[in-house]
């Protein structure tokens, strides 16, 4: 059996590596088509400078914190191989990528295989490593992605390793909650946002959850669906307010406060036995409550600096609408069930756990937490002492950008963005399962009429709340028998995690977030995906008596998989490229070492990738991403035009439109420009003089 379990791990690693290893050997042009992402040669260049002994720099002046730290380490030691061939550390990073990639399916399927069918573990894993939308995602563009996903994944394992062993030795438990927490660090290095899954999913590991009670997973729709409802009632589809505020922080609030209340109240403690009248008073105090700590909570976020609407007639619709739902579902669909093992009273419960787990829960949390804050303090500490800011300047930045007015960097959003269900990778958390239903809301619209290409939104929201009803209705089936299995794996962590994710972006006004931020929302889907094919494949078993249809259905499911990704990477790196094309990658960047002099500094909107393969000349970053963190205090205090002119820049390179017109370049380069010329390229980006006024 160890033999069989070793050939099928080296048969996923090898599925999971073989696409990176077909790309690296791709002739440049090709190659290149990975890294299409402007924003991972930031990494790359600054790696190449430190290696060059000028620090942590992108243009070899400013020092820079504006990236992910444990990406920057992988990077560092690849890309002194920069000094042989700028091309070849591109190459052996794809490598890395592939490399990582297996290992994650590895992982993944370890821990699936140990409380799943072992074919949803196999077709788990592979979806994971190679289907073109979750690959495009982690594993494509060379970003901090895929060292994410690898940590996630070994980090969950660790968690529900330890929540599913809680008979442990006292020692090995220690060593065991230690390395959980080294690995929620590392988790977080990998991308700093990643704290709030980490805190989540330990929150959990810590206070040991392994079940919730059914009827709060039911009000926990309820009052999902309560607070979409009440914004929707209240501010429909009016742009004015989908453009300026978010609804996750209503959503998350109800969802970490409501059912807290809820307890208190007694609504999960059968040995409460209320007349009618009892009950809906009970209902009217909560309601009551819901208000008052919903208001006061919003209220305590925006004098925080978030960015949130605090609306009395939205917090009332909400109240109202979940206390209505919550009430309906203990008439009519619970009215004889006990659904709690509780025998007290919520408060005496609430009492005995204290008495009985706190002692423990702090001990545990004690040792989980060491590693986390000694490892990110750490970090923290370095960061202000080296760069003058505790964290990246990159993310400050984009919060900063949410509140300009006129920015190319923010969007216009509509109700289903509002909501986190856009198709769009860039906008959309959960578009792993929102992007294939816009395409059926598009089919059955063009199926019968004019065709269009502009999403039906009706059509759209319906189909997705069906399918998400039905996934509800799935999970609690068989005495909730996936819902457990979900619980097993910690889903439920992962999905509160990404709730908090999602709600510090949003209600930040953070501006231009990308489709790799949301690697723990695809995750989320694909390990659901793994829960409903067990059981399928469970169910499959016992009506044949037999496994060949589950290994048949396996086989077609894995090649199907492998037919989709082959096609991808043929498409995104062909073999063949003709020989005038092998530089095709290079010409805006000749082209602007052609109209500038050796030695020059250019500024640039982005520009990662021209930074990295042009020669003797310097790239300034002008949006701040990846520059100093005085020059974005420049940039709030209008002085950032003082703060060129020093360097001194030489040139600027960009769209016109961005220069002139739009915020915070406007104002920086007014009577600053004198246009040189267009350049040729993808671009399509125009050069300028730059005229300092010193």
């Amino acid at each position: 059996m160890r033999w069989k379990n070793l050939i099928g791990q080296i048969g996923i690693f090898f599925l999971g590596f073989c696409g990176s290893l077909y790309v690296a050997l791709t002739p440049a042009n090709s190659m290149m088509n990975w890294y299409s992402i402007d924003d991972a040669f930031y990494y790359y260049k600054v790696a190449q400078n430190v290696l060059s002994g000028y620090g942590f720099s992108f243009d070899q002046i400013n020092l820079t914190n504006g990236f992910h730290p444990l990406w920057m380490i992988i990077c560092l030691c690849v890309f002194g191989l920069s000094k042989v061939n700028l091309l070849l550390p591109l190459r052996v990073l794809i490598l890395v990528s592939g490399t990582l990639n297996g290992l994650t399916g590895v992982f993944l399927y370890g821990l699936l295989k140990k409380y799943l069918h072992p074919a949803a573990a196999v077709l788990g894993a592979v979806v994971w490593m190679m289907l073109p939308s979750v690959y495009n995602t982690t594993a494509v563009h060379g970003m901090e992605a895929i060292i994410s996903a690898f940590f996630l994944v070994l980090f969950l394992s660790q968690c529900v390793n330890l929540i599913q062993s809680p008979s442990q030795s006292k020692s090995k438990r220690i060593l065991s909650l230690l390395l959980a927490g080294l690995l929620a660090s590392l988790f977080i290095l990998s991308r700093l946002d990643n704290v709030f899954v980490a805190f989540v999913v330990g929150m959990f590991l810590i206070l040991r959850v392994q079940r919730m009670n059914r009827l709060l997973v039911f009000d926990m729709v309820a009052i999902l669906i309560a607070a979409i409802l009440a914004w929707i009632m209240r501010f429909g589809a009016n742009p004015n307010t989908l453009n300026t505020y978010s609804m996750y922080p209503l959503l998350l609030i109800g969802l970490l406060t409501k059912p807290v209340i809820l307890f208190f109240m007694g609504f999960y403690s059968p040995s409460i036995k209320d007349s009618l009248l009892k009950f809906i008073l009970r209902l009217g105090i909560s309601s009551l409550l819901f208000v008052g700590v919903e208001f006061l909570l919003q209220l305590l976020l925006r004098n925080l600096g978030f960015n949130l609407l605090v609306s009395r007639s939205v917090i009332l619709l909400d109240a109202i609408v979940s206390i209505a739902l919550i009430g309906l579902l203990r008439l009519f669909y619970f009215p004889k069930q006990s659904v709690s093992q509780i025998p007290s009273s919520p408060w005496q419960s609430f009492r005995n756990w204290l008495k009985r787990d706190l002692g423990r829960i702090f001990a545990d949390g004690l040792v989980f937490a060491a590693p986390v804050i000694l490892i990110i303090g750490t970090y923290l500490g370095i960061n202000k002492l080296l760069f003058g800011t505790f964290a990246p300047v990159s993310g400050q930045i984009k919060a900063w950008w949410g509140v300009l007015s006129n920015t190319v960097y923010t969007e216009t959003h509509t109700l289903v963005d509002l909501l986190g269900l856009s198709p769009s990778s860039g906008n959309g958390p959960w578009s792993l399962l929102t992007s294939p239903i816009a395409k059926i809301s598009l089919a059955i619209v063009n199926f019968d009429g004019p065709e269009t290409k502009a999403l039906p939104t009706r059509l759209f929201l319906s189909l997705t709340l069906i399918i998400f009803i039905l996934l509800v209705f799935l999970l609690s089936r068989k005495n909730g028998l996936l819902a457990r299995k979900s619980f097993t794996l910690l889903v439920p962590a992962l999905i509160i995690g990404c709730f908090l994710q999602i709600t510090n972006y949003t209600a930040r006004s953070y501006a231009h977030t990308r489709f790799w931020y949301w690697i723990v929302e695809s995750f989320v889907l694909v390990l659901l995906g793994a829960i409903f094919s067990s059981y399928f494949f469970e169910k499959l078993r016992s009506w044949t008596k037999s496994e060949v249809t589950n290994l048949v259905l396996l086989m077609l499911g894995t090649f199907l998989v492998i037919f989709l990704h082959t096609r991808f990477i043929l498409n995104l790196s062909p073999q063949y490229v003709a020989p005038e094309h092998e530089d095709d990658y290079l010409l805006a960047i000749r082209e602007l070492e052609k109209y500038t002099d050796e030695g020059s500094l250019i500024g640039m909107t982005g520009g990662g990738t021209t930074a990295y393969f042009i020669q003797n000349r310097t790239i300034v970053n002008l949006d701040g991403l990846i520059n100093s963190a005085e020059y974005f205090q420049a940039m709030k205090t209008g002085t950032a035009g003082e703060f060129l002119d020093k360097l001194p820049l030489d040139y600027v390179y960009g769209k016109p439109y961005a220069l002139y017109e739009t915020e915070p370049y406007a104002e920086i380069f007014a009577d600053r420009l004198e246009p040189v010329g267009f350049i040729h390229g993808g671009e399509a980006f125009t050069l300028y003089k730059y005229i300092s006024v010193r």
